[in-house]
């Protein structure tokens, strides 16, 4: 079994996990039913061609207009991609079974 790699989420985003029917034409990122946007793409690769008919396009179309718009804030086109595997290791599938990215003792909040 695929799993989707769709983003989802509000406040935390994650990967869907759904089981995928397809792979996106464009990018072939594995899509679950729910998933598929106009023409089979990805809800990203949708949002990219300005296609918004899908929910999930919406949303990817308003998170890349954010990312675009704090890039032109702190005057950095690359801010997002300047992350090392440091800095993206919280945010990776399965993290969120690790009470602490840096375990301390504390389980706390991820240490940053």
């Amino acid at each position: 079994m695929t799993p989707c790699a769709v983003t989802t989420g509000f406040f935390t985003l994650g990967k869907c996990g759904q089981m995928a029917v397809a792979g996106c034409p464009a990018c072939g990122r594995a899509v679950c039913a729910d998933h598929l946007a106009d023409g089979g793409l990805c809800p990203e690769c949708a949002a990219a061609r300005n296609r918004f008919g899908h929910p999930s396009a919406a949303a990817a179309a308003r998170r890349r207009v954010y990312r675009q718009r704090q890039a032109q804030y702190y005057g950095d086109t690359v801010y997002y991609s300047s992350f090392d595997d440091y800095d993206r290791a919280a945010f990776e599938p399965g993290a969120a079974a690790d009470q602490d990215y840096l375990d301390d003792g504390d389980d706390a909040l991820v240490d940053s």
